[in-house]
């Protein structure tokens, strides 16, 4: 039996990696005659970086640089065959400030790891978008790189969503020219638009410390923004899905990079040649820490299991816990086996979580086991 192991991180307790190792040793247990493929998996937030860089033995680079409030700090990005995987969290993440100043947070930090990659002669980056403590409309970022957001006289503004309102005119006569030979890809999930009662600001703005006011200063600033890249004869995509995501800076990459975005979990799946692993495999096991309603939208499991069902292999599911409204979620994955056995705090489960992954795949594989014999 060959089996292809593509879990995601158990977020808290254990790495894509180590949830691999710990399904190995339950199966090796039932079955003598087993072989195993891995492949670290993410669906382009949190992890993202690791499990691509675990996938592809790369390697981590590691920088000094800002976070959102300009405090310097040092933040890693991955290097690959397939080119650069950053995660904006890294640099411009909301753990990464101790204060909550949306009107100052912005996203240079994302323009250095930017930068650094394409000093290293990067000519493709994959960068993940979640996690940010930003609404700037990707200001901060483009400047690194060399656009120049100008006031009413010609003065270079700090690329603030407190001068969003402020912007008159765009520069972009110092813009990096490696940009144009260097495809970006963004790996976003988000579908909220630029601004409005679903755009960056409202939904996202009051988990970053903004209050009512600042809700409708930033909606405000990031509109002005748009008719500002209009008027410099920018292509608008204040309306395309994901351009308000990570405070805008989506619809930053997109207006001043020339980016795309993709689903994360499709890109990591294509990055990782998740193709090639599957064709001729008869088994392959997914998980994550919990599974619930929301692991149907762009999540590991389900992406991982339409991509191996294309080649006719069912996937199965190990996962720490199983959430609420599930059912349809069967209509992916064969079947899931809770890595839980009995009432627990839950630090217990997080200690044991490797322990637990092992038992949880030991019985997994004696299902299967019987299911052969049954056959039989």
């Amino acid at each position: 039996m060959k089996i292809l192991i593509a879990s995601d991180s158990y977020k808290g307790s254990l790495s894509s990696s180590e949830v691999s190792k710990s399904i190995q040793k339950g199966f090796k247990e039932v079955f003598e005659d087993v072989s195993f493929k891995t492949l670290s998996m993410a669906d382009g937030g949190e992890g993202t970086t690791q499990a691509i860089v675990e996938s592809l033995n790369g390697q981590y680079i590691t920088i000094d640089c800002h976070n959102a409030l300009q405090e310097p700090i040092q933040a890693s990005y991955g290097i690959t065959s397939q080119g650069a995987i950053i995660e904006m969290a890294s640099a411009s993440g909301l753990p990464l400030v101790k204060e909550k100043k949306i009107r100052e947070a912005n996203t240079k930090g994302t323009g250095e790891l930017i930068k650094d990659a394409l000093d290293r002669h990067c000519q493709k980056i994959y960068l993940g978008i979640g996690g940010s403590a930003t609404n700037d409309g990707g200001i901060g970022m483009a400047h690194h790189l060399g656009i120049r957001f100008l006031d009413k006289n010609h003065q270079v503004l700090e690329p603030i969503p407190e001068n969003l309102p402020f912007i008159e005119d765009i520069d972009t006569h110092q813009l990096d020219s490696r940009i144009k030979d260097t495809q970006i890809i963004v790996m976003c999930d988000v579908t909220n638009p630029l601004c409005g009662k679903t755009g960056a600001s409202t939904i996202y703005g009051p988990q970053k410390g903004a209050n009512e006011k600042d809700i409708q200063f930033l909606d405000q600033g990031l509109k002005h923004l748009v008719e500002i890249c209009i008027k410099k004869g920018y292509q608008d995509y204040s309306e395309e899905a994901g351009s308000g995501a990570a405070g805008g800076l989506g619809f930053g990459l997109m207006t001043f990079l020339n980016a795309k975005l993709q689903s994360g979990i499709e890109t990591v799946l294509d990055v990782v040649h998740f193709d090639e692993y599957v064709k001729d495999c008869d088994l392959v096991i997914s998980g994550e820490g919990r599974i619930d309603h929301q692991s149907m939208y762009g999540k590991v499991p389900t992406g991982v299991s339409q991509r191996a069902k294309k080649y006719g292999v069912d996937t199965v599911c190990i996962v720490g816990s199983i959430g609420e409204n599930v059912g349809d979620i069967y209509d992916y994955i064969t079947t899931i086996e809770s890595c839980i056995d009995h009432c627990c705090p839950l630090e217990e489960a997080l200690e044991n979580a490797g322990e637990n992954v092992y038992k949880a795949a030991f019985r997994l594989a004696r299902s299967i086991q019987l299911g052969q014999k049954m056959r039989h």
